[in-house]
């Protein structure tokens, strides 16, 4: 956790040097757009019939596009990516208690609203989002679909294709931090973050992140 941390902290750093000089300018009015890097947190969740879920932390990362309305206000939306390690226990009808050691893909979609509290380069904000997170377990359901076709350069091919576990659910999430504008229109963001997944079947957790965005504004 904190070896991932201080690379993070290193690529924003130098992110920050490259930048040195610039003149700051006005939010209010303009759209700005950031790529987006964070360190999410462990987790355990337990679920119902004494089913659990142990999610590890990870690296993962994200974009988003933003409005200010003016220098303290400003909407958009973000969305991210991560995959992280875990292992599940579920109690089933048919097999018993099962138990699983995988990763999942977790894309999330938020639309977000951020409030600045000072004018000026340097301000530190409060963020508060809404939205979904899709969850694949990519552990499969069921037997696989063959699909064949006819290839040019390689002749008949058949291939199975796997229907997966997985699950869209709403999100929300609230977050502080602290943005230092440059003269040329870039930007950095750096912010500690929680999201909360209201899942199926008793699955609720919780997740916080280190958050770093290197942003532009137009």
């Amino acid at each position: 956790m904190l070896k991932r941390s201080a690379v993070i902290a290193a690529v924003c750093c130098a992110a920050l040097g490259f930048s040195l000089g610039a003149q700051a300018g006005d939010r209010a009015g303009h759209w700005e757009t950031t790529v987006q890097l964070f360190n999410t947190s462990s987790e355990n969740v337990k679920g119902d019939n004494e089913s659990s879920v142990d999610i590890d932390g990870d690296i993962g990362f994200g974009v988003g596009v933003a409005y200010n309305m003016s220098n303290s206000l400003a909407f958009g939306f973000d969305f991210s990516y991560t995959n992280p390690d875990y292992k599940a226990v579920f109690n089933t009808d048919q097999a018993g208690v099962v138990s699983v050691d995988h990763d999942m893909d977790v894309y999330t979609g938020q639309f977000s609203a951020t409030w600045n509290l000072m004018d000026g380069p340097f301000t530190p904000f409060f963020r508060g989002g809404i939205g979904w997170t899709y969850v694949d377990s990519n552990v499969s359901d069921g037997p696989p679909v063959t699909g064949c076709w006819w290839d040019p350069w390689y002749g008949y091919i058949c291939q199975n294709y796997y229907d997966s576990y997985d699950d869209t659910s709403f999100s929300y999430s609230v977050g502080a931090g602290l943005r230092y504008e440059f003269d040329n229109g870039m930007f950095l963001k750096g912010s500690v973050n929680h999201i909360e997944i209201d899942a199926d079947k008793g699955f609720d957790p919780g997740i916080n992140s280190a958050l770093f965005e290197l942003g532009w504004m137009l």
